[in-house]
């Protein structure tokens, strides 16, 4: 089994999509694997996980050296950077020192946003060209990684913790629940789910919603919820431990992802989705990125581009409690099937014999 090390600026404690990502894919690892991090708090990580002093790491010099000098203490067989800038940056100073292959993990907006920008895009094809591997998240990722550099992506997926979230026996509100966990930033598109509940509930829909996560839009969802007279209950930044119960609160999971900036800001995948369906839910996302790939439309869940296309589906799922239940337990079952970590590692250990 390769012994993995694993380079990145995130990793828990913090929150966010890429740190719980890497954290549930490292736990996963079945082998040895150890992690440099900036500092930070305990990780509640199985693995070794080794911190620097900075609250950010840019691969200077002493950066580069302090790495490299802590990859060679413990003897690691594949480096693994946990997102393509600026880390990967010291890919070439690591093979020289080490003689180890290094593998190069992209997400989503962060590929597309400076891949679009000249000069940025120079350093990204950089860093993503000199590794011995590229993986994505999602399919839709591939794509912009190969078109900037010509060469082969691996599809890794993501993976979702089928004992956390899991379907929860229990009575239900009268009135039915729609609910977002995320960031409150505007790609979310907790904004439009107000909208189009607003415009529901003018049609005397009863719909209550739940709004979880944290972020600069906090204020003006308040604002708008208040002014739509949207009944609306805020749970700012859950700890994950939380999590399962605020899907257990809900009817529906809905988050309308938007691409912005013209396509180059857009989902990578949406580890939430996932979330939602092992949970029993049905999902509705946004068509962005690789959001579409996480719902079966029609079967699953629904995939809306539009605010038309949002309502419609909120109000069918909202009228029919037999369809929720369908809906989720088809989701649940796909999550059973195409969406553990134990196929993440087995795509990843596959790439690995590839350069061994």
């Amino acid at each position: 089994m390769p012994r993995l090390a694993v380079v990145t600026n995130d990793f828990p404690p913090q929150r966010g999509g890429i740190q719980r990502y890497l954290g549930s894919l490292v736990d996963a690892y079945p082998g040895e694997v150890v992690v440099l991090a900036p500092r930070g708090g305990p990780a509640g990580s199985a693995a070794t996980v080794i911190r620097h002093h900075r609250r950010f790491l840019w691969p200077t010099t002493g950066v580069t050296d302090w790495v490299v000098s802590q990859l060679a203490g413990v003897d690691v067989d594949v480096v693994l950077f946990g997102a393509p800038w600026p880390l990967p940056l010291m890919t070439d100073r690591i093979r020289r020192r080490l003689d180890r292959p290094v593998a190069v993990l992209s997400h989503g907006a962060e590929v597309t946003l400076p891949a679009a920008v000249p000069g940025a895009a120079g350093v990204l094809r950089r860093c993503l060209a000199a590794a011995d591997l590229r993986f994505a998240v999602s399919r839709y990722t591939v794509g912009p990684v190969e078109a900037l550099t010509g060469k082969p992506v691996h599809y890794l997926g993501a993976g979702v913790d089928l004992a956390t979230f899991t379907p929860t026996i229990g009575t239900k509100p009268p009135v039915p629940v729609v609910g977002c966990v995320s960031r409150f930033v505007p790609r979310k598109g907790q904004h439009l789910l107000l909208d189009a509940v607003a415009e529901l509930r003018l049609e005397g829909t009863a719909l209550d919603v739940v709004l979880a996560g944290t972020g600069r839009m906090e204020r003006s969802l308040r604002r708008q919820a208040t002014r739509l007279g949207v009944p609306v209950r805020f749970v700012i930044d859950p700890p994950w431990d939380q999590l399962p119960r605020i899907y257990a609160s809900l009817d529906v999971f809905a988050m309308p992802c938007r691409s912005r900036w013209f396509g180059l800001e857009v989902e990578g995948l949406g580890l939430v989705f996932l979330e939602a369906a092992a949970s029993r839910l049905p999902v509705i996302a946004g068509a962005s990125g690789g959001s579409p790939e996480t719902v079966v439309d029609g079967e699953t869940g629904y995939v809306v581009a539009t605010h038309d296309q949002l309502v419609g589906a909120l109000r069918t799922l909202t009228a029919d409690g037999a369809l929720r239940h369908r809906m989720g337990a088809a989701g649940r079952v796909r999550m059973e099937a195409d969406f553990t970590w134990a196929a993440v590692v087995d795509r990843m250990l596959a790439a690995f014999a590839e350069v061994r």
